[in-house]
């Protein structure tokens, strides 16, 4: 009799968890690895082999893997543990962290719901907390499987275009959605596709937000506007109030931006209505670089009410746990785009107190920058420098990119007074 393979049992979680995810066979399953790393090899042969217990996966392809079977990080750490991918020192810290990461987060708990009440707002509910933990494959395979509710050809416009959107063509999802439109009676549920057609705005803006600045605007305003028409007919949906304040911060922004370049353009009616409609009702005839500044902060204390609203609710928040966290730290830097310096420190200090990570220092650096912009004291950017050297050693990748990306943004000042130590920072930490 042949013995067990070693690691069947890991073998058949992973096949358990590509089947749950939506896809049927290996090929389809390699398919999707590599929409997440175009350039991972295994074949059908190979993944089959790991399934059987036979071949262990590496740690990159166990990474995309995870990553596209949506696999929680107790899961992962578990599987991990078994293929014995981690070192025995610190196995340990491994399991202590695992212990941590099996208290069920606000997901598991929405997706629990919907398990045992599986009706169409607990649907919909776990499908939007989905997305906004980007978990874009799960979502797709949720509406691949999704149940009819109530009206069959309406349900099924409306998950043509949640798939339509997670795939970005989103040309055709805003098409879908408005057609749907077109066929809702509910309140409510003409809110949320307001609501949706709304995201897919934003989204958009968000994609082009640095290249074309007075385009994403463009996209911005057409969200803004559908998240207010959604809230006029349901005040109190916290996802939409969510989608909202962070719609307004980008709206804040990009007009704080294009004040501070002093880039500012005409719009186009025909190519940018809603830029060109909000510049006459802002200004009439001609736009004031000065007065963008002043409607940039009215769009900042809206996305400050908006977290507020966001984060007085906590305690029996529908929204899951990514949403969450960023409406803390956003509520706390939000301060600092108003001026509201002292609160702002509070605020991002008692983060830091809390939860010291890469995003809490970059965002001390940027209160830093934003300090200095107001008051010209040096002492602000050697705080600002201080925090992007803490940042840079909780996570080199992601601060890299933002200390490039945000050049002529959020750190202009720090870069034009401190370029040669801010490229020697990099050239420190760039391998």
């Amino acid at each position: 009799m042949p013995d067990t393979p070693e690691f069947k049992s890991a073998g058949a979680t992973i096949r358990r968890k590509r089947k749950e995810s939506g896809y049927k066979t290996q090929k389809a399953f390699i398919a999707a690895l590599k929409t997440v790393d175009p350039d991972i090899s295994c074949s059908e042969s190979y993944i089959s082999l790991i399934e059987k217990g036979v071949k262990t996966p590496g740690v990159h392809l166990l990474d995309v893997m995870a990553e596209v079977m949506s696999l929680s990080p107790t899961e992962k750490g578990e599987l991990l543990l078994t293929y014995k991918r981690v070192p025995s020192d610190f196995e340990f810290a491994v399991r202590d962290n695992l212990k941590a990461a099996a208290e069920p987060s606000r997901l598991d708990r929405i997706r629990s719901h919907y398990e045992n009440n599986p009706g169409r707002d607990s649907f919909n509910h776990y499908l939007k907390s989905l997305i906004l933990e980007e978990q874009d494959q799960a979502a797709i395979a949720l509406l691949k499987q999704a149940p009819t509710f109530e009206n069959e050809i309406l349900e099924l416009q409306e998950r043509t275009a949640k798939m339509a959107s997670l795939s970005g063509n989103y040309d055709f999802a805003v098409q879908a959605f408005e057609l749907a439109l077109n066929n809702v009676k509910a309140p409510k549920h003409h809110a949320e596709i307001l609501l949706n057609i709304g995201t897919l705005h934003f989204q958009q803006g968000l994609k082009i937000e640095k290249k074309e600045p007075h385009q994403a605007l463009n996209f911005y305003l057409k969200a803004h506007d559908l998240f207010e028409k959604s809230l006029a007919l349901m005040p109190d949906e916290l996802f939409t109030i969510d989608e909202h304040g962070r719609c307004a911060y980008h709206i804040g922004d990009t007009l704080l931006f294009i004040y501070k370049q002093k880039q500012i353009q005409s719009a186009n009616a025909k190519t940018q209505p809603e830029l060109a409609a909000a510049y006459q009702k802002w200004f009439g005839k001609k736009v004031s670089l000065k007065g963008l500044e002043q409607i940039s902060a009215q769009y900042f204390e809206q996305a400050k009410i908006g977290y507020q609203k966001v984060l007085d609710r906590a305690d029996n928040s529908p929204l899951p746990d990514k949403p969450m966290q960023e409406a803390v730290f956003f509520h706390a830097y939000v301060h600092a785009k108003l001026k509201l310096f002292s609160m702002a420190r509070v605020l991002i200090h008692s983060n830091l107190l809390l939860e010291r990570n890469w995003l809490t220092y970059f965002m001390k650096a940027g209160l830093g920058v934003m300090e200095y912009e107001h008051s010209a004291q040096e002492v602000h950017l050697d705080q600002a420098m201080q925090a992007l050297t803490k940042a840079l050693g909780f996570d080199k990748d992601s601060v890299l990119y933002l200390l490039r990306y945000e050049r002529d943004r959020e750190l202009k000042a720090l870069w034009k007074a401190r370029e040669e130590a801010m490229e020697a920072l990099i050239k420190d930490h760039d391998e």
